[in-house]
């Protein structure tokens, strides 16, 4: 009971005196002379992110979730490279793992009061792919500064998993990302058709980041962006489904059929699997409305083919008959595949795919590697390039979380409601994503892409959090069913005790019955 008290009096003192008073004051004494030098040296692009850190670390105090959500709104516009990759550095580096670090702490120090999740063994093995990370970083002699690649590339994605998890009320959390997602949506997919139809007015951040003959929103290739719309436009679309008649649910259906035009716009194989896969879903979802949907959609895109997107559609039928890039990636994948078959149990070492690709590459029956896929090319499947990197272990570590909660969604889909926001629709509108990543994925190197990696593991996140809250609530309404049926019978059981007593008998004047005599005796030896 002493225990208990210290804490309590422990996270009080630590609620209202240190987080909003001490560390404000902690960080302006540090970030205060750090602001006067920016302004000083006119180095404006580091302003800004250094004046808003003590507001936004108060913000993460209150609510470390916000840290998604201000990481999701910043992160797609601004490229990696230049000065730019200073503020995407900031952002994708330090603030999500911040916000994690807060919510653990404000965990150990007893500030939340709502119970957290319980993180299952199998999740440590996020845990445990971090740590071979950064073993084989400096057993394969890599400078220190690969450590930053593996930061953004799988640790500040499973930072991002573990504060879902740890979040006290996931459910609002996800409800705050729909604005976002909604305006996220159709800023790329205005900013993917401009850039195709007229880039020149597009400003100059993002030029560098445009590719011709395919579009690519505000990314660094039509994989990410297809994965990123999916992620975004299959939310907006339940949500949509699960909403009243009204302006909202009609903008919402709409920024999913637009989304599904940028898709096909990314004239790239894997993305228009992937979008005819989150097509069937929504039929299988939500026939009615979705068949409609696309009985009004599909004619006006024919129309437009055949009249203002002929060239378009003549460039759509030449890649999905184009040869070049498929002998591109059987001559990469051979090489990933001979790459990993050489050293299968733990690979080549964390970032060494493309130091020791151009060993394995060879002829493949009547294709031959070029001088550009020796000296530059490298892995188009992401999957593969982990096998290669950290050989089966470590590719088992990194896959287990999704292959755990995908076993367990078979399990707690039978027991969510059917119908409405929170059903068993949405367990499997978030699998759609994760599904499509994975397929996009064995076409394309998504590891350079850390919007994209670091979604699939929110996504993750939330899927997690919701299968486990319902099989304990099932768990725990059984329980208490069981409670109630076994004092039931107790009671039960004391009743007939109590007439079997001797007193029992002789106020009946010794008439009871040789059968209840009987089952008396039955009863006592019970």
């Amino acid at each position: 009971m002493k225990t208990f008290n210290r804490n309590k009096k422990s996270s009080s003192f630590w609620n209202a005196n240190l987080l909003p008073m001490g560390l404000p004051i902690l960080l302006g004494l540090v970030l205060g002379p750090l602001l006067a030098i920016l302004i000083a040296k006119e180095e404006w692009l580091f302003v800004l992110p250094v004046a808003f850190a003590i507001p936004i670390a108060i913000l993460l105090i209150r609510y470390p979730f916000a840290a998604i959500i201000i990481w999701m709104a910043v992160m797609p516009w601004f490229p990696f490279q230049d000065e730019y990759k200073y503020v995407y550095f900031i952002v994708h580096n330090l603030l999500i793992p911040l916000g994690l670090g807060i919510a653990f702490l404000s965990y150990i120090l007893r500030v939340n009061k709502h119970q957290l999740a319980r993180p299952k063994l199998m999740e440590l093995a996020t845990v445990v792919f971090g740590i071979m990370g950064v073993v084989s970083i400096f057993a394969t002699g890599h400078h220190w500064k690969t450590l930053f690649k593996l930061l953004a590339r799988s640790l500040v994605p499973f930072a991002a998993y573990w504060l879902i998890r740890l979040s006290n009320d996931w459910q609002q959390a996800l409800k705050c990302l729909l604005p976002i997602v909604l305006l996220i949506s159709l800023a790329e997919c205005a900013i993917g058709l401009v850039s195709w139809f007229a880039p020149a007015v597009l400003p100059s951040i993002w030029h560098m980041r445009l590719f011709g003959s395919r579009i690519t929103g505000t990314f660094n290739g039509a994989g990410p962006y297809g994965c990123v719309l999916i992620f975004f436009i299959v939310l907006l679309y339940h949500k949509a489904m699960n909403h009243e008649k009204g302006t909202l649910k009609t903008l919402l259906i709409l920024t999913f059929a637009l989304g599904m035009v940028c898709i096909f716009f990314t004239f790239t194989r894997a993305v228009w699997g992937a979008g005819i896969l989150v097509l069937l879903g929504m039929l299988f979802l939500y026939p009615r409305a979705t068949a409609l949907l696309t009985s009004l959609i599909l004619p006006i895109m024919v129309i437009l083919s055949f009249t203002v997107l002929t060239t378009e559609l003549a460039y759509a039928y030449e890649r999905l008959h184009s040869e070049d890039t498929t002998q591109d990636r059987v001559i990469l994948s051979t090489a990933g595949k001979d790459m990993f078959l050489a050293r299968p149990i733990l690979g080549w070492g964390y970032e060494n795919y493309d130091r020791y690709d151009w060993k394995f590459m060879r002829r493949v029956g009547n294709i031959a590697p070029t001088k550009w896929q020796i000296q530059k090319g490298t892995s188009h499947n992401t999957y593969l390039t982990i096998l290669a990197e950290m050989g089966v272990v470590g590719f088992t570590f990194y896959i287990l979380p999704t292959i755990w909660w995908l076993i367990f969604t078979i399990k707690a889909i039978p027991l969510l409601p059917r119908k409405g926001f929170w059903s068993r629709r949405l367990l499997i509108v978030m699998w759609l994503p994760i599904i499509a990543q994975i397929l996009i994925g064995q076409t394309s190197d998504l590891r350079f892409s850390y919007y994209t990696l670091t979604l699939f593991w929110i996504n993750l996140g939330f899927i997690a959090n919701m299968v486990q809250n319902r099989l304990e609530q099932t768990e725990s309404n059984w329980n208490k069913h069981s409670d109630t049926k076994n004092i039931a019978q107790q009671l039960q059981l004391i009743e007939r005790k109590q007439l079997c007593t001797p007193s029992y008998f002789n106020s009946s004047g010794g008439s009871a019955t040789q059968n209840s005599e009987a089952e008396c005796s039955a009863t006592n030896k019970g």
